[in-house]
């Protein structure tokens, strides 16, 4: 069993870590969104307490945690929950929704920010944005092609019959005759079934601690229905999994949105567990 002395130590390091509240400040009784850690950072916090005490918070641990004396019970008093099948593979990260949903709660001290969060869920509006104007654009497409065609028809010049290329003798000066060579029938090229490569941009390069900022791009060999992990690299550090996953929409494509208080300039990714693709690295600075 962990000692309590222990478990808070840590409570408060990630606290500072997270937040960047001065220690001093950081008491048993000290309500945790008082500290700056709101719902999407309580859920990291109770992924790094899990990792330092070799334990798993369930969800109904977090959404406990109200004060830094909630979230050391949580774990000295562990409810023996264990990570589901997914969370035990060395690739695989918690789920968590990128916004706050309603919640039903009627505590007068909840904020926006403070609803309990469903590790099982993911956003997927942005997702449905990108289907919708893919379908747009693909419209547009047909409509200007079928104009141009059209153009093309009732100005005859799609059928302009051009006289074949024939060769020309040439005379040198003494009067000899050479017959310059057949031109080469151009081979067919075939065209490239290579898929686009991966693709990553932030929304910004640089906010505020705290403050959402959203990654999108593409996988395009992965298609729809993909499931990938968003990672997260610190200076000195090795990739990381940020508490945050995803499925791709049509033509492997995504978008997350992301949030953290940790400052510094840090790496971010997505990767697909399963076949080992990943996005090129976008470096966003906090604070």
């Amino acid at each position: 069993m962990q000692s309590d002395g222990e478990v808070r130590a840590s409570v408060a390091d990630l606290v500072v870590q997270l937040t960047g509240t001065e220690a001093s400040q950081i008491q048993p009784t000290s309500r945790l969104k008082d500290l700056g850690i709101d719902s999407l950072l309580a859920v990291e916090l109770a992924d790094e307490l899990g990792r330092r005490h070799g334990l798993y918070l369930s969800d109904q641990a977090v959404d406990s945690m109200r004060t830094v004396e909630d979230a050391v019970r949580a774990v000295v008093h562990h409810d023996g929950a264990t990570a589901p099948t997914w969370a035990q593979t060395p690739d695989a990260g918690p789920v968590v929704v990128t916004a706050p949903t309603t919640s039903s709660s009627t505590d007068p001290d909840l904020t926006e920010h403070d609803v309990p969060l469903d590790r099982s869920r993911f956003t997927s509006g942005a997702i449905t944005t990108a289907l919708t104007m893919t379908v747009i654009g693909g419209l547009v497409g047909v409509a200007l092609g079928f104009g141009a065609s059209t153009l093309l028809a009732s100005s005859g010049l799609g059928d302009t019959a051009l006289p074949p290329i024939s060769s020309t003798p040439t005379t040198d000066d003494e009067g000899d005759t050479e017959t310059s060579a057949t031109p080469t029938p151009s081979q067919t090229t075939e065209p490239s079934t290579t898929a686009p490569e991966p693709n990553l941009a932030a929304s910004s390069t640089t906010v505020a601690p705290g403050t959402r900022f959203t990654l999108t791009g593409a996988i395009p060999a992965l298609g729809a229905g993909a499931q990938l992990q968003v990672q997260v690299k610190d200076a000195g550090s090795e990739w990381d999994d940020f508490p945050v996953t995803l499925t791709t929409g049509a033509d492997g494509g995504f978008s997350a949105e992301v949030y953290t208080s940790r400052t510094g300039t840090r790496e971010w990714r997505l990767v697909h567990a399963e076949s080992g693709e990943a996005t090129p690295a976008v470096a966003v600075t906090i604070g």
